[in-house]
């Protein structure tokens, strides 16, 4: 009942692990773990959970290969069962399944052992059933493959390479709605694609693609729009360890953008959103432009109000200012001053409006990001092109601004009461 009990229990229990000698401890081996798995899974506290992973772990680590075996037979039985009756026992051996890849990489070495617990941990991902007769979320079930596959794709990168399929899936992960599934999603995709260089991500002669990127037309178009997906949540969503992978994964990927655009296009251009061209632009280059699309994205995300929202967008265009090349985001640079003058200038507004010491405090402190991101912006791209920009950047929302104001002023005259009701919304919406 009390967790200081349970943690003396498994304690004694680790304790006889280590000590006990191994042909004993090789006769009394499902004694061990069937039980401790079922603590591991029906435990309420974190430090349990912890110290019967440990256990587990040091009784596979005890085991000769054919009794591990067994084990494994026992929990890939497990997984195989089908329907939500299934769901406990499928979420248990997902569990397990990570623990002994990280304790047993010698027995996963063996034969097609690691391929096909990677094929067992894609039907699970695939089949999972995303809401139950409650109508909650599923999210244990994908959080505890996603958990296995990150460790196998640090062990065993060459089996997971080519499992087109199992990849797809893990890009679907990064929009689920759980933070944790998001989060190991990002983490085994950000694995696969630093490992890679942009410039060298398609092979120059016919063989094999080194990466599903290059094996499914499209998916480096869906990583992205995902991520952004990630970026836009809304302030109480945003989870700074998913906003920092995102942000990792999308400064490799404007490099792979820009250098190979044919990779975010299907085959078939079917269901896909129509990416912007630089003829809509500025008149230039005709053909569908994937950068621009993306800064085009971000940069729309980033007028949306929310300081959590809006900081990690930022801190998106800070990442791509430090490590991208000037001609990437030379032709873009309006896209991504455009939100840092909007958020300025919202502040400047409110600093004018309050006479608040702590509000001015406050406004200083959230202009901070928006003005270092501007001084990385002038130095990557020169200050003659950065002015320009802003002078531009300016000239439109000044532009807007008095367009704004003739159209309130003509519906004040043609539908007076049309324009209260707009004026009240705005005094809520301003509180």
């Amino acid at each position: 009942e009390y967790e200081e009990g349970r943690l003396s229990a498994i304690g004694l229990v680790g304790a006889l692990i280590n000590k006990l000698p191994s042909p004993m401890i090789e006769e009394h081996a499902q004694l061990f773990f069937l039980p401790l798995v079922l603590q591991l899974v029906n435990d309420d506290t974190k430090k349990c959970r912890e110290s019967v992973a440990e256990c587990v772990s040091n009784l596979l680590k005890r085991l000769s290969l054919d009794t591990v075996q067994t084990l494994y037979e026992y929990v890939t039985r497990w997984s195989s069962g089908k329907g939500s009756e299934a769901l406990p026992l499928r979420r248990t051996s997902a569990q397990v399944f990570g623990i002994m890849v990280e304790s047993r990489i010698d027995f996963f070495k063996r034969g097609s052992t690691v391929d096909d617990l990677v094929e067992t941990l894609h039907a699970s991902l695939t089949q999972v059933i995303d809401k139950d007769d409650l109508g909650t979320i599923e999210w244990e079930l994908p959080y505890f493959s996603l958990v296995c596959l990150e460790k196998i794709s640090i062990h065993f990168s060459s089996t997971m390479a080519p499992k087109n399929e199992l990849w797809i899936a893990v890009v679907k992960c990064l929009i689920h709605p759980h933070a944790w599934v998001k989060l190991t999603s990002s983490r085994i995709l950000n694995i696969h694609i630093t490992n890679l260089s942009p410039k060298a991500l398609v092979p120059p002669e016919k063989g094999s693609p080194k990466s599903f990127l290059v094996a499914v037309p499209g998916s480096l178009y869906e990583i992205a729009r995902n991520l952004c997906f990630q970026l836009n949540a809304e302030d109480s969503e945003q989870a700074e360890t998913v906003t920092l992978l995102a942000i990792k994964s999308l400064t490799w990927i404007i490099d792979a953008m820009n250098d190979h655009p044919e990779l975010c296009f299907k085959n078939d251009n079917e269901d896909m959103e129509r990416l912007p061209t630089r003829d809509e632009e500025n008149g230039g280059d005709s053909g569908r432009d994937p950068v621009l699309w993306l800064m085009k994205r971000l940069s729309n995300i980033a007028k949306a109000r929310g300081y959590r929202r809006r900081e990690a967008i930022f801190k998106c265009f800070a990442a791509f200012a430090s490590c991208c090349d000037p001609s990437i985001i030379l032709p873009h640079l309006e896209l991504m001053i455009e939100p840092l003058n909007r958020t300025l200038t919202e502040i400047s507004s409110k600093a004018e409006q309050s006479s608040s010491r702590r509000r001015s405090q406050v406004d200083a402190d959230e202009s901070e990001l928006p003005k270092e991101v501007m001084q990385l912006l002038e130095e990557k791209c020169g200050t003659e092109a950065f002015l320009n920009a802003l002078a531009a950047v300016k000239s439109k929302a000044r532009e807007k601004r008095d367009k704004r104001k003739q159209d309130a002023a003509a519906e004040a005259v043609h539908n007076p009461q049309a324009a209260a009701q707009r004026k009240i919304r705005k005094q809520e919406h301003e509180k």
